[in-house]
């Protein structure tokens, strides 16, 4: 128990790390939620920074879901504070993930005011089933390139992400995924690139929550007042 407490809780630190708020003061001295939509997330970091600095904040926010989910699960089944918790490895690693994205929304270093969540979720899945996660990315990033609004591309990445476990998995008949092992600290990392109904069902409920936190979103995309993304040379 002790040691599953743990994990949680340095997940969710990892998570609480507010990348888009360190980016604001350090390029423009700034809050970032002071300005654009108010948020401190990858979508507002594009709108008020640039499109070089919103990536770099949405990277970043990635990694931070991956480590929370693999990485701090890892090193403490390499070193673990007592028993080691009695838990689906893949179960484990979504609740750890989960933690991370609850840090993100929920900062506490910022007040518990954070982003929305999809970038380190993304990250999280890119770690427990990387496959699906990264059609799912690839997904996003055109749809930013094609619509430039990246609310929209953040919703519909969300959406696609439980079809394309479900095409992999019943169309393609992919059965339960793939597993393989990658070593990390004094263990190995498991990987499983899941496409089971546990997955499926997981990925519905982010998606809904996905869309919860982005309804200001949708109300300004029907308003025509959401702004884009700009490309230009000096952003």
């Amino acid at each position: 128990m002790v040691t599953l407490v743990l994990i949680l809780a340095v997940s969710y630190l990892v998570g609480s790390i507010p990348t888009s708020i360190i980016a604001g003061k350090l390029l423009r001295g700034i809050d970032i939620r002071e300005y654009g939509s108010g948020n401190a997330g990858g979508t507002n970091a594009f709108r008020v920074l640039g499109w070089k600095a919103g990536l770099s904040v949405t990277l970043l926010d990635i990694l931070k879901g991956a480590v929370g989910a693999i990485s701090v699960v890892v090193f403490f089944e390499a070193f673990p504070v007592g028993q080691l918790p009695d838990i689906n490895p893949v179960t484990l690693r979504l609740m750890a993930g989960l933690s991370a994205v609850f840090g993100h929304v929920y900062t506490i270093f910022a007040g518990f005011r954070g982003g929305k969540g999809v970038s380190t979720a993304a990250g999280m899945m890119i770690g427990i089933a990387p496959v699906s996660t990264l059609i799912v990315v690839a997904i996003f990033l055109l749809t930013i390139l094609v619509s430039r609004y990246v609310s929209v591309a953040s919703m519909l990445a969300a959406v696609a992400f439980p079809l394309v476990i479900a095409i992999r998995k019943y169309v393609f008949d992919l059965g339960e995924g793939l597993d393989y092992y990658i070593r990390m600290f004094n263990g190995q990392v498991f990987i499983h690139d899941s496409l089971d109904a546990n997955l499926l069902i997981f990925g519905f409920i982010v998606a809904v929550a996905i869309l919860f936190t982005h309804r200001a979103n949708i109300g300004r995309l029907l308003a025509g007042k959401e702004n884009r993304v700009t490309f230009g040379r000096n952003s």
